[in-house]
């Protein structure tokens, strides 16, 4: 029993890992915040939290917009590193724009809206993800 226990944990430290190793990143910061807040907004009734939510990850999206992802800086080719880091500043302003469009709507007291709106967040994480984060 007590190894199966370590066993576990074990196993759990190793999936957890590299959510704690983003994580220590200046942008790895800035993208949980964000997850976070999207992790908030999804079924969130309350129209003044939401907005707050909303505009709390406009914040770190926008302090994330400048902090280019490792898989840009690895980048050797000076043309491939400059055009790629031009697609994630366009994929994080678009994703600043979804952000400030749910505030709108959560002020305008529009939850069809904003379930419309976070389909739109989900696409762009995806993307963001599969376009930007390292495959592990």
């Amino acid at each position: 029993m007590k190894q199966t226990m370590m066993l576990i944990g074990c196993v759990a430290g190793l999936l957890l890992a590299p959510a704690a190793v983003r994580a220590e990143s200046p942008l790895g910061e800035q993208m949980e915040s964000v997850g976070h807040a999207f992790k908030s907004l999804r079924g969130e009734q309350d129209t003044e939290k939401g907005a707050a939510t909303a505009r709390s990850a406009q914040e770190a999206v926008l302090k994330a917009i400048p902090i280019l992802p490792e898989t840009v800086t690895k980048l050797e080719d000076a043309a491939a590193k400059a055009k790629a880091a031009a697609e994630y500043r366009l994929m994080m302003g678009r994703l600043y724009v979804t952000f400030c469009e749910v505030e709108q709507a959560f002020l305008a007291k529009d939850l069809a809206k904003v379930a419309t709106l976070m389909d739109a967040l989900k696409v762009h994480k995806k993307d963001g993800h599969t376009r930007f984060m390292e495959k592990e």
